[in-house]
């Protein structure tokens, strides 16, 4: 996609944009209209404060009817214009993935180029350190063998026989990275956990050594089993709630 057509499409966004929610635009007029129509509806009905008769609660149902068909009307209205707007959102959101795609799948290479030789460079090291610390072993062992024969030549046989006896350590070996680290690059660990034993992990959070948090309850399937269910509901460690409430058809 060229400079032209990116500066074109992002124009034709904008315009679109403003015609739906400019100030003189389709939707101000209609939210302006919606509120003002049902705003009259909900300050009438404040001022409903209690109901002791069956006028009050006659005048109570025919507010809620009306503010009942209130609410599917302006949800239907800004549902309208979400949709108006994802449809204009659409190749913004598609031109941001291609081009951020590209970035982040070319960034995912170049990790992996990395991290690939970091791993070639840290077992090169290693294989260095491992053999220096197995030639410094052995410069010791033969450093100090060379001490025992002086001391059996000078006549000090016990101290040679006691150098002899000493377990040889070499001095510790540090072999530097052959190749520093790139600037800017980071190379890390991630670290990440799956369940693979569901039993398992209940029972470990049931004997108290994983905290709850590990199970937390699903009460969004509880609720929907409750709803479903009714008063036939019951499950271990649930409580069935049952409140009353009134709703209104429009």
């Amino acid at each position: 996609m060229g400079t032209a057509a990116v500066v074109v499409g992002t124009e034709l966004v904008l315009k679109g944009v403003v015609e739906i929610l400019g100030p003189s635009g389709t939707y101000e007029k209609r939210r302006i209209a919606l509120r003002n129509e049902y705003g009259a509806v909900v300050a009438a009905a404040k001022m409903l404060t209690v109901i002791e008769t069956a006028d009050q609660a006659e005048e109570a149902t025919q507010y809620g009817r009306v503010l009942q068909n209130g609410t599917k009307e302006m949800e239907t209205f800004f549902k309208g214009v979400k949709s108006q707007i994802d449809s204009i959102k659409a190749p913004i959101l598609a031109a941001e993935k291609e081009d951020v795609g590209s970035l982040n799948t070319e960034k995912t290479r170049l990790g992996g180029l990395l991290t690939a030789y970091q791993a070639v460079e840290r077992r090169k090291r290693e294989e260095e350190e491992r053999l220096a610390r197995e030639a410094a072993q052995k410069q010791a062992e033969e450093d100090a063998l060379q001490r025992a024969l002086e001391l059996a030549a000078a006549g000090e046989s016990e101290a040679a026989d006691a150098v002899l006896e000493e377990e040889v350590i070499a001095a510790p070996v540090v072999i530097q990275a052959a190749a520093p680290k790139p600037t800017g690059s980071v190379a890390r660990k991630t670290y990440s956990a799956e369940v693979v034993d569901l039993k398992a992990l209940v029972a470990a959070v049931a004997a108290g050594t994983v905290p709850l948090m590990a199970i937390l309850p699903n009460e969004s399937f509880i609720g929907n089993q409750a709803r479903a269910m009714k008063e036939a509901f019951s499950m271990p460690g649930v409580k069935l709630k049952i409140s009353d409430s009134t709703s209104f058809r429009s």
